[in-house]
């Protein structure tokens, strides 16, 4: 989601719910990399040098990121992946397996896209594939306390989840600016509705 206050003055980041699990997967496609890794240079003594190159690299990679995992922090097993589809579409023999690793790649990027939803003078968009937009007149309350974002819809729909500060560093307003603005967006919307129904 473009960060344009002009449209957006507020995004919420939500928080990732498969991260650790896409983050394993990727551990363990990581591994198996090595073991191909391992294999061609056994195999193949003509491509020794550069895979044993490659291995050293990627096993660097790895336990950096396995390092980074332990601490918290979030990891990312793309530079594995492209390594991975360039040395096995390059390095003969070709290998199909680079195919899975590309997938991979596609996977990660898209499962890891940070979830947002921005908060404008029309009502809110949750940011994804397909954006969808939800005007001010279909919600009840918007209201973000103790790092959970809480959406209540008219139609008895109920949205929960937790935000991720870590990614929200652009836009370091408080959740009592916050709740103001929705507040006041949706009295605003209430009034407009009154005054409709007066008439």
């Amino acid at each position: 989601m473009k960060k344009d206050k002009t449209i957006y003055p507020y995004i919420v980041v939500l928080r990732q719910k498969n991260r650790f699990r896409i983050q394993i997967t990727g551990i363990i496609a990581s591994f198996i990399y090595v073991l191909i890794l391992l294999q061609r240079i056994f195999e193949h003594p003509g491509t020794r040098i550069i895979n044993v190159m490659l291995l050293i690299a990627v096993s660097g990679i790895i336990f950096y990121n396995i390092r980074l995992m332990r601490n918290g922090r979030k990891i990312s097993m793309t530079p594995v992946y492209v390594v991975a589809c360039l040395s096995l579409l390059i390095i003969p023999p070709i290998s199909w397996y680079m195919l899975l690793f590309l997938l991979l790649a596609l996977f990660e990027r898209a499962a890891l896209m940070p979830e947002e939803i921005g908060l404008g003078e029309e009502g809110i968009v949750f940011n994804s594939l397909i954006p969808r937009r939800v005007r001010w007149t279909a919600l009840n309350q918007v209201i973000l306390k103790d790092g959970l974002l809480t959406i209540d819809f008219k139609n008895d729909q109920l949205i929960q989840r937790e935000t991720d500060d870590e990614e929200d560093e652009d836009y370091d307003a408080t959740e009592e600016e916050f709740n103001e603005y929705c507040a006041e967006k949706l009295k605003i919307i209430a009034d407009s509705g009154i005054r409709i129904s007066d008439k």
